[in-house]
């Protein structure tokens, strides 16, 4: 999937195993760079591991979706394509990395 981000500051943050380390700790910071690789790899959802969890929010989140990371945390994504139906997307925003419960 193509992955983009809110802004180049934000894709730098992503894409710093430091600064990912400094605010989450070193095994959330790979779990979030796996995800991301993973992420990137995977044509649509449907190639994702079963580990990953891919999952669409409901209420006001509806619109979302997002993997597991470590418990309880979630990478959060906006797809940025037009969509029927979640197995055809092929493009995401990472939107943000939290705590849902």
């Amino acid at each position: 999937m193509e992955i983009s981000f809110k802004s180049e500051r934000e894709k730098e943050f992503y894409q710093s195993k430091s600064a990912l380390t400094k605010r989450y700790g070193v095994q959330m910071a790979k779990k979030i760079a796996q995800r991301i690789g993973v992420l990137e790899a995977a044509r649509t959802p449907q190639q994702l591991p079963q580990s990953a969890r891919f999952h669409e929010h409901s209420g006001q989140r509806k619109g979302l979706f997002s993997v597991d990371l470590v418990d309880p945390y979630r990478l959060i994504v906006l797809p940025t394509c037009t969509y029927t139906t979640w197995v055809e997307i092929t493009s995401i925003q990472v939107y943000e990395i939290m705590d849902p419960h």
